[in-house]
Formats: C-alpha cells, sequence, structure tokens
C-alpha cells in the first residue's frame, strides 16, 4: 500500500468522521466546528488531487468567511433549549428518511467507485498542460457554466436577505 492510498483513506475517514460529528452534536457552535475540520480536510484532499486554487479557495471562503457567517447566525438567532428539543423531535423521521436516502446514495457511489480503476486524478475534459488551474477553471466556468453560477449568486443573495429578515422578525418578537 504506498502513501497516496494511506492519505485518501485518512482523509477520507477524518472527512467522514467529522460530518458525522456535526450533524449528531447538540451544540450548534460544536457543529460549526466539526464542520471546520472537515473543510480542511477537503482542501488538503483538493490539494493531493493537485489543484491549489480550490485549495485555497476552500479554506479562504468556506473555512474563513461561510464558517464564520454560521457561527454569526447561530449567535444571533439564540436558540433557547425547549425550542431545539421540540423541533428534534417533531422532525426525526423525516431526518431517518433523509438519512437512509443518504445511505443508499453512498453505498451505490462506493460501488460505482470501486468498479474504477484506481486513479487519483480528476478526470478533467482539458488538458491541464496547456494552462494554469485558475485559467482553466475560469474558461470552463464562464464559458460553460456562465447562467448557473449566475444563479448560484442570486440563490445566496436570497439566502442572505431571508436570513436578515428571520434576524429582524425575531428581534421584533423578544
Amino acid at each position: 500500500m504506498n502513501w497516496d492510498i494511506l492519505i485518501f483513506l485518512y482523509l477520507a475517514l477524518a472527512m467522514s468522521i467529522s460530518s458525522l460529528l456535526a450533524v449528531v452534536s447538540r451544540n450548534p457552535v460544536h457543529a460549526v466546528l466539526w464542520v471546520l475540520v472537515m473543510i480542511l480536510h477537503q482542501a488538503f484532499l483538493l490539494y493531493t488531487l493537485g489543484s491549489e486554487f480550490l485549495t485555497a479557495v476552500q479554506i479562504i471562503v468556506y473555512a474563513g468567511a461561510v464558517l464564520v457567517l454560521f457561527l454569526f447566525v447561530v449567535y444571533m438567532i439564540n436558540l433557547r433549549k425547549e425550542e431545539r428539543w421540540r423541533i428534534f423531535i417533531q422532525r426525526s423521521s423525516l431526518g431517518l428518511i433523509v438519512f437512509l436516502v443518504f445511505v443508499v446514495l453512498f453505498f451505490k457511489n462506493l460501488a460505482f467507485l470501486t468498479a474504477l480503476s484506481p486513479s487519483f486524478q480528476a478526470a478533467l475534459p482539458m488538458d491541464l498542460n496547456q494552462g494554469t488551474n485558475l485559467w482553466w477553471m475560469a474558461r470552463y466556468l464562464y464559458s460553460h457554466y456562465l447562467f448557473q453560477f449566475e444563479i448560484i449568486g442570486v440563490i445566496l443573495l436570497v439566502a442572505v436577505l431571508g436570513a436578515v429578515f428571520l434576524l429582524r422578525k425575531l428581534k421584533e418578537v423578544a
């Protein structure tokens, strides 16, 4: 067994465990910190795949900005203990169904991945030796996926506006 496989197995195991701990953690701050651990391991996995730009974006955007925004929202909402338990109990069957769907998808994708030949190079539709990673990503993103990229921007804007609206409504009630 070579080092590439050992590093990949460590990263996959660490990401799986930290994701599971983020889901089952009762304290929202602890859940956000487990997501931070998962994002850092994911960034290192991207680095091992040869994508330095995505590694930097993963750390700067997700570990830096998005998780700080999550912590900000967690502190602003200030969930009371009895509200958290009631919501958790009412939605436990829905959570179980979603969990079972993800388990089925996980094993389906695991069977698909084990059928492939072992390779740690990403299957990209371009030759990376012709340009840098950043140039290829920008060219591919802005030529083939421009509309989807703009839609994601609008969805994120609506999510931020919705969070601000909910926070203002919660402050008016309190």
